[in-house]
């Protein structure tokens, strides 16, 4: 397999999932008002943190164990006992917990959580075997574009008078639909009945992989739960608007780490050293590829954005020195550095998974949900979403320093240089933008945000490339295995 190739393939499939899901987010929050689609967000959010409480990292472990070709079908079915073992957990509880669960969501929606817990835990094993198979891209196509299914419901449910009770109707029968498409079109597994012993192997191993699965939810997902909680829907809203525009950042390192997983597994059981620390190099360096630019273009441009889509501000937030700027333009810097760390973490966490050294990777994680504990709701009580944002970036941070902590390899001299590389052009981007803007009167509109959008991402693109050889010669390679790839299918 072709890395740079198959990461691209699944780069572009992520982009076609974010543009969905943008776009859903838009319609809906036009329609519902951003209480609307904070309600929905918290509810998502309340179904995948209990979806990876309950799955005792199945997902990493039984790719891991695929990717090793070893008892394949007896593997799958190891996993899919543990999910159905972790939705009759949630099922009790929701029923125990029913009115907090309720309250805290806004809806009386409790017992929709193990509906979507399920739902979303089918998709999520079909698409583990198909990655331990290593068909990464095919998989970043099929959970990307689920959102062209549930969208498409969840409007239909809207018009017929739903509300936000049709958007989490609609999540439900769309990841059921996304799990008959990836099982029965693609994984097409027979279950085996697994061993004793190969079940027992399956749970030791996963034990390391559940606290990564944890250390994932605390991104997003925690912080719409802790919003819902001490601000309210409405900021919960918010949030969910900016993370779907900071999401973008996130996409390149999303399938570098994907792709990289089970390579590490692969290259480890072959015993490639050379070939392992190149592809560790190269998390290094494009881990922040596209997380880098949005720090500076977020601060200019994030609450004209915002004002464009929604003709409705998200309202404005003091920062010490700084004073008063745009509650987007405070958010968007934070998440996309929150991104960054989380691009480099991801990447880290699976070079230590698939290098068969799950203690450090699961250390990290225990780190990671140490430190958010600790300052999440005190900085939410002090600051809002800025607050809580500020608190994940601070919880991948020290993620991040551990892991290069426990690193037994030196980073290379070069993916440093690759990264300084991506910060100046990001600063030359950024005052070129700001000055534009001053230039303009303004970036308000659509003409003047996809004017600056262009003209920023053209800017950062050509001075990286100029600055940058390595980057320059592998996006040359990229492109022309897509090209041979693509003639020759």
């Amino acid at each position: 397999m072709k890395v740079g190739t198959e990461i691209s393939k699944r780069f572009a499939t992520n982009i076609f999932g974010t543009i969905a899901g943008f776009l859903g987010t838009v319609l809906f929050t036009r329609e519902l008002g951003f209480d609307g689609i904070g309600i929905y967000a918290i509810f998502f959010s309340v179904q995948m943190v209990a979806a990876n409480l309950v799955s005792f990292g199945l997902y990493p472990t039984l790719t891991k164990r695929v990717s090793e070709k070893k008892h394949e079908a007896r593997q799958f079915t190891s996993g899919g006992l543990i999910l159905l073992g972790g939705v009759a957990i949630v099922t009790v509880v929701s029923l125990g917990f029913r009115d907090q669960i309720n309250k805290l969501v806004g809806v009386d929606a409790a017992l929709l959580v193990p509906l979507g817990v399920l739902s979303w835990g089918l998709f999520r094993l079909s698409g583990s075997f198909l990655e331990g198979k290593q068909r990464v891209a095919l998989v970043g196509a099929i959970e990307n574009g689920r959102y062209a299914l549930i969208v498409p419901i969840q409007a239909a449910l809207i018009a017929l008078g739903f509300g936000v009770l049709g958007l989490i109707w609609g999540l439900i029968a769309g990841q059921f639909l996304v799990f008959l498409i990836s099982y029965v079109g693609f994984a097409r597994v027979v279950p085996a009945r697994p061993s004793i012993e190969l079940f027992r192997d399956f749970i030791h191993y996963s034990k390391y992989a559940y606290v990564q699965s944890v250390t994932s939810q605390l991104f997003k997902q925690a912080d719409y739960i802790l919003l819902g909680q001490f601000v309210g829907p409405g900021a919960a809203g918010v949030y969910q608007n900016v993370f779907r525009i900071t999401e973008a950042s996130m996409l390149f390192s999303s399938a570098l780490a994907q792709v990289t997983f089970p390579q590490f597994s692969a290259l480890t059981e072959e015993g490639d050293d050379k070939r392992i620390a190149d592809l560790l190099t190269s998390v290094f360096t494009y881990a922040g590829l596209f997380a880098v630019p949005m720090i500076g273009g977020g601060a200019v441009i994030g609450n004209s954005l915002l004002l464009t889509i929604y003709a409705n501000s998200a309202g404005t937030f003091s920062l010490p020195v700084i004073g008063i700027v745009g509650t987007a333009n405070a958010l968007i810097p934070v998440l996309a550095v929150a991104n960054l760390l989380n691009g480099y973490r991801e990447g880290l966490e699976h070079f230590f998974l698939g290098t068969d050294r799950p203690r450090l990777y699961a250390a990290s994680g225990a780190l990671l949900i140490f430190v958010y504990a600790l300052l999440s709701v005190p900085l939410t009580l002090l600051a809002g979403s800025w607050g809580v944002a500020w608190a994940t970036v601070l919880a991948f941070g020290a993620s991040v320093v551990s892991l290069l902590v426990f690193l037994d390899q030196q980073i290379p001299p070069s993916a440093l240089k690759d990264v300084g590389s991506q910060f100046v052009s990001m600063v030359v981007m950024t005052t070129i933008v700001y000055g534009l803007k001053l230039r303009l009167g303004g970036a308000f509109g659509w003409f003047r945000i996809t004017l600056l959008i262009g003209i920023g991402a053209m800017t950062y693109f050509v001075i990286l490339l100029a600055l940058n050889e390595r980057i320059r010669i592998d996006a040359v390679n990229v492109i022309r295995d897509l090209c041979s790839e693509f003639l020759s299918s």
